[in-house]
């Protein structure tokens, strides 16, 4: 889950971090379970990046400026790469994986083809992974170009997911427009649905829309007991926070 609300501006030729070179090997990626509320097992891993290079600037704003600097394409492969080696090792088979991706990301001209050639050529099971859509302000054309890909590419059998629902453009727009595998809603509405009786009105309202819009619902923000037993009393497929388990490094893969 991205929070940063900067438009992002696509400048080839400018790297907004004075002019740096981004490092890519310095990036690493831990991973956050995704539990099933009912079974209450880890059915998902959200790819998470994190930077050696640029510890003292947050993520969200490296991943602008990686993107404005007209690397979209490098980051997500690099993102990829990191979810391979868990994608192809046996120990994770019941697990998939989620990766977080900027709408400059899937609007990109070679986003497609470069899934499709990374896919085909490690023989990824293409329903192991999901796409998530962050919210981030976005022109016209580009939400226009988001749509397209992203209809194109789930006729073709790859899963994608909104994130961050209930703020900015991942709304009811996009909702519409999408036939997603998966709903995240914006961490904030679980985080406050406790003490909130208009944040609990609208928890309880998402919840639903597994039935209504056939897709799966995720509630972010599980920061405790009491709200990861609020979201299953109230029937959503999965969740995800602190009080479920932390980001981590995994480990295991089969060399």
């Amino acid at each position: 889950m991205l929070a940063d609300n900067r438009e992002i501006i696509i400048e080839s030729d400018v790297s907004a971090i004075h002019q740096a070179e981004f490092d890519f090997k310095s990036f690493t990626f831990h991973f956050q379970p995704i539990f099933c509320l009912k079974t209450n097992k880890v059915v998902m891993y959200e790819a998470l990046l994190r930077s050696r290079q640029f510890a003292s600037i947050s993520i969200e704003e490296l991943v602008i400026d990686v993107i404005s600097s007209g690397k979209s394409d490098q980051l997500t492969l690099l993102t990829l790469e990191a979810i391979r080696p868990y994608v192809s090792d046996p120990k994770f088979n019941d697990v998939k994986f989620t990766v977080n991706l900027e709408p400059a990301q899937v609007a990109s001209e070679g986003f497609k083809l470069l899934v499709n050639y990374y896919f085909r050529k490690f023989k990824i099971d293409m329903t192991r992974v999901i796409f998530e859509i962050t919210e981030r302000p976005c022109s016209h054309k580009m939400f226009n170009d988001v749509l397209v890909n992203t209809n194109s590419m789930t006729a073709n059998g790859y899963l994608f997911a909104i994130d961050d629902f209930g703020t900015g453009v991942s709304n009811f727009e996009m909702l519409c427009e999408l036939d997603v595998y998966m709903i995240k809603l914006d961490g904030n509405f679980g985080i406050k649905s406790l003490h909130d009786i208009n944040c609990q009105k609208v928890f309880k309202f998402v919840s639903t829309f597994n039935e209504s819009f056939g897709c799966k619902v995720c509630a972010e923000g599980l920061e405790t007991e009491e709200h990861v037993e609020l979201a299953r009393g109230l029937g959503f497929c999965f969740g995800q926070g602190y009080g479920l388990g932390m980001p981590k490094v995994l480990t295991g893969i089969v060399e």
